[in-house]
């Protein structure tokens, strides 16, 4: 599996904003599913381009303590022409403040599937910390987790206006959101196509607003 690293705004770094990375960087996974990118930022304020990136097996870490690495603007992952998004896109230690109106992390309307996975992470200011539009039809039949999760959360801090906006697959564990934790679904849904599993804590109005797998959950004002 080839994967390349590229620093972002460090010693010795590759570039020295993120708005500096080029488009082949984000997409070179697009004809290699076995081709991964990892984009590793330095600590401080990283502008984010407000613009759709080609993301494509992109995996976003923030180097350092955490909450050391800080996002001012949303990230946007592309839906049109030659800058769709697709595979599967990691988040890790980082920390976004969104656009105004605007998911902290955002695949809008995916034609195909594009995972969007984040892992200690703290998202403020946005409508959602993440949206991921994924239709179920294009989430796969295999046992493989990120086969058949589209999203998926683990320590992972929101005050966004709601937690998720997500149509297919999701798995969150060890988190709390304010607002809805997850909506739409529609609630024909069972749960082998959404589901929420284990620890995740939500506001206690979010009770019941989608078909939910819940073993242990803590209710907070």
């Amino acid at each position: 599996m080839a994967n390349i690293v590229y620093a972002v705004g460090g010693p010795n770094s590759n570039y020295d904003t993120v708005a500096d990375i080029p488009h082949s960087v984000w997409q070179r996974g697009s004809g290699d599913e076995s081709s991964n990118t990892t984009i590793q930022l330095y600590g401080g304020t990283h502008t984010w381009p407000q613009e759709e990136k080609a993301f494509h097996n992109v995996t976003v870490v923030g180097m350092g303590a955490r909450d050391a690495v800080k996002i001012k603007g949303s990230i946007l992952l592309g839906t049109n022409g030659s800058n769709v998004a697709g595979g599967h896109n990691f988040f890790q230690n980082i920390n976004i403040t969104a656009t105004t109106s605007t998911p902290a992390i955002d695949a809008r309307t995916p034609a195909s599937l594009c995972g969007v996975h984040a892992y200690d992470c703290r998202f403020s200011g946005g409508t959602f910390a993440i949206q991921n539009h994924t239709p179920i039809a294009k989430i796969g039949a295999t046992t493989d987790f990120y086969d058949t999760h589209a999203t998926s959360v683990e320590r992972v801090w929101s005050d966004c206006t709601k937690f998720l906006s997500c149509n297919a697959n999701v798995m969150a564990i060890s988190s709390t959101g304010a607002g809805a934790w997850c909506t739409p679904p529609v609630n024909t849904q069972d749960e082998t196509k959404l589901v929420g599993k284990v620890d995740l804590v939500y506001a206690a109005a979010n009770a019941g607003n989608m078909t939910e797998t819940v073993v242990a959950r803590t209710i907070v004002s």
